[in-house]
């Protein structure tokens, strides 16, 4: 289990246009895992000594990176010999820096799935301590270029884990940010189905979320990156992947992104820092260690979520109220039982309120981390009420409290 949520974002800049102040802006806008550039292992012996340099200065940083070396992507997948002899070279120039994650390898592949069975399998025997990214799209897409006819979710799933033994499945769905609203549906389904396919796989689940505007979605601002990052984590996802970064002169239908065409920070790159800045200080650290037990709607619900209406879905809940929200409950690996509020509206503030159960003892909000605690409520005996929460949230805030049962 890794030690933090990982952020990052889609790179498409080539290597050769690499500036180090580059990294310095990804780490200052809460990246966590930096995906790198395109690098080419032909490249001339000065962008070998840059790209070295590159991964010398995120380890001193304190980050790593997933690095994008296109001779070892899975679109046109040579072979398993040939692929074995690419990644084992590319591994021993560059895999085994203290700095690097893992790799990035490929997205959507069609109904030649199976070499990317084939492939990440062999990544995984060559370098069994690295990560390796892929991402198969929304689950429509999934599902009909992918799975129709053959497989269920589930069990591609299931199939590509114990094959490859990668414990990784990435996936990307932007309708939440549809300009009419009318994508919230479609947003948690992705993740409902995704990451129940995940939890019977045994894979962490990677979403990409939007934080470019193109064809009908919209320019996004601070809520937004808030509302789809915190959904995200509710629903059990380990990083959220954003797509993407900068905007090009060449594709000019993508913009609002957080570095414009010119290389300058826009308002959206300082709206993200805040967002994601304020998660890493809060929560990175402590959802890594969760366990995703179920989500549950108030007020309304989404995507196969069930609404919370009666009490003993949830033993640690009595009730849970407000006009649009949604409370997920978590486990660590000591058995320690958490629960996470989220205000699901995307533009406006809501109260929400929870009643814990007479099987809670304590309630503890997490902040920092879990460094601060401060107490919501004690109940030490039958007689007293049950522990009471309530509060304004903004939109798509999200607030952790850690239980002690009775």
């Amino acid at each position: 289990m890794a030690d933090q949520i990982q952020l990052t974002f889609w790179n498409y800049n080539q290597f050769a246009n690499y500036k180090p102040e580059m990294l310095r802006d990804w780490v200052n806008c809460g990246m966590t895992t930096p995906i790198t550039p395109e690098f080419h292992m032909s490249s001339n012996q000065e962008l070998h000594a840059k790209f070295r340099q590159m991964l010398d200065d995120a380890q001193e940083l304190g980050v790593k990176l997933i690095l994008q070396i296109t001779d070892i992507y899975l679109w046109g997948y040579p072979g398993a010999d040939a692929y074995r002899e690419k990644v084992q070279k590319v591994y021993e120039a560059y895999g085994k820096h203290p700095a690097v994650y893992g790799f990035f390898v490929g997205e959507e592949p069609g109904a030649d799935y199976n070499e990317y069975f084939e492939g990440i399998k062999i990544l995984k025997e060559v370098a069994p301590e690295l990560n390796f990214y892929m991402n198969m799209g929304s689950i429509e897409r999934t599902e009909r270029v992918t799975l129709k006819g053959r497989l269920s979710l589930d069990e591609w799933a299931t199939q590509f884990t114990q094959t490859s033994k990668s414990n990784l499945i990435g996936f990307g769905n932007y309708a939440s940010m549809i300009t009419d609203n009318t994508g919230l549906y479609e947003h948690f389904h992705n993740l409902h189905d995704f990451v129940a396919a995940g939890k019977k796989a045994g894979a962490d689940i990677w979403a990409t979320m939007l934080s470019s505007a193109h064809d009908f979605y919209r320019v996004p601002i601070e809520e937004d990156y808030r509302w789809q990052l915190n959904s995200c984590i509710m629903c059990g996802c380990k990083a959220v992947v954003w797509f993407r970064l900068y905007d090009k002169l060449v594709a000019g239908d993508y913009r609002g992104s957080p570095i414009d065409e010119f290389g300058e920070k826009t308002t959206r790159y300082y709206d993200l820092a805040r967002v994601q800045k304020r998660f890493n200080i809060h929560y990175g650290k402590v959802f890594a260690k969760l366990d995703h037990q179920g989500s549950y709607g108030i007020g309304v619900s989404y995507g196969g979520y069930p609404y919370f209406t009666v009490h003993d879905k949830v033993e640690l809940i009595a009730a849970a109220d407000g006009r649009s929200g949604m409370v997920s409950v978590f486990t660590d690996k000591e058995g320690n039982d958490y629960v996470a509020l989220m205000n699901t509206f995307q533009r406006e503030s809501c109260h929400l309120s929870l009643t814990f159960s007479d099987k809670v003892a304590k309630v503890e909000e997490i902040y920092y981390n879990g460094a601060q605690m401060d107490v919501v409520g004690v109940r030490n005996n039958p007689s007293q009420p049950l522990i009471h929460f309530t509060s304004c949230f903004a939109a798509g805030q999200m607030r952790l409290f850690k239980l002690t049962r009775a």
